[in-house]
């Protein structure tokens, strides 16, 4: 039979047992949480995908060449993920050119003129959806010609032997032409907005427009446009300076 003392030893070492085992599931439990947490932060961050606060594109090259009209069309574009309600400052920076001509023809005093209009439009969409304030005329040119012609002497004859000239009958006269031409090319920027802008990943597009028109009488007109080099930056902001964050004026 055994002692009582070595039954007490035999309870205590169970007792210890028991307690080691304890201890030891509640470390596996814990490893396994740990494990757990790491890996969904990395299944949720594979997935989603990181979010941005700029984003840019620019180009070093002609995006329109000459022309004396052009439909609403994309230039540039770019896309932002917001992480959640933002809202956008866009800047569109261009070299815009235009090209005007116009001439003027007449003769006897009489009065003729020419006009030759350009323009270049700029707007921003939003995943489809215009950004404040909308369309935006970047260059514009309207240039009028007027002038009262007395034209060109070619030939003159005494005709009737009196020693003076008439110039009406006794000369032949042509037209005479004014011409004025203007080719000139800027940048220009402009800044556009969009407020309370949802969570995701949005397009943002830059979108160019030519306009061209004149009219002449006895002479001509003509008109260009183009859109040079440019850049669009897009950056993630959130104002403050009003309730609503942004304040537009109608």
């Amino acid at each position: 039979m055994r002692s009582l003392r070595q039954i007490n030893l035999v309870s205590a070492q169970t007792n210890k047992d028991r307690k080691g085992d304890k201890k030891m599931k509640m470390m596996k439990a814990m490893l396994a949480i740990c494990i757990l947490g790491i890996t969904m932060m990395f299944v949720s961050s594979a997935t989603a995908g990181p979010a941005s606060k700029f984003a840019a594109q620019v180009s070093n090259i002609q995006l329109i060449s000459n022309t004396t009209a052009y439909a609403w069309a994309t230039v540039l574009q770019t896309a932002i993920k917001t992480p959640n309600k933002k809202d956008l400052l866009i800047g569109a920076s261009f070299e815009t050119g235009l090209y005007t001509d116009t001439k003027v023809k007449g003769k006897s005093g009489d009065r003729d003129s020419s006009d030759a209009k350009a323009a270049v439009k700029i707007r921003v969409l939003v995943d489809g959806f215009p950004a404040y304030p909308e369309e935006v005329i970047y260059d514009k040119r309207s240039q009028t010609l007027t002038a009262v012609l007395g034209g060109v002497i070619d030939s003159c004859q005494d005709l009737d032997e009196d020693g003076v000239i008439d110039v009406e009958t006794e000369c032949t006269v042509t037209d005479e032409e004014i011409q004025l031409i203007l080719d000139t090319m800027a940048a220009h920027h402009f800044n556009f907005v969009l407020s309370n802008l949802e969570p995701g990943e949005h397009l943002v597009e830059v979108q160019a427009k030519i306009e061209t028109g004149g009219s002449a009488g006895a002479g001509s007109w003509d008109a260009l446009a183009a859109v040079g080099r440019g850049s669009l930056t897009v950056e993630e902001v959130k104002a403050t300076n009003h309730p609503d964050g942004i304040e537009f004026l109608q």
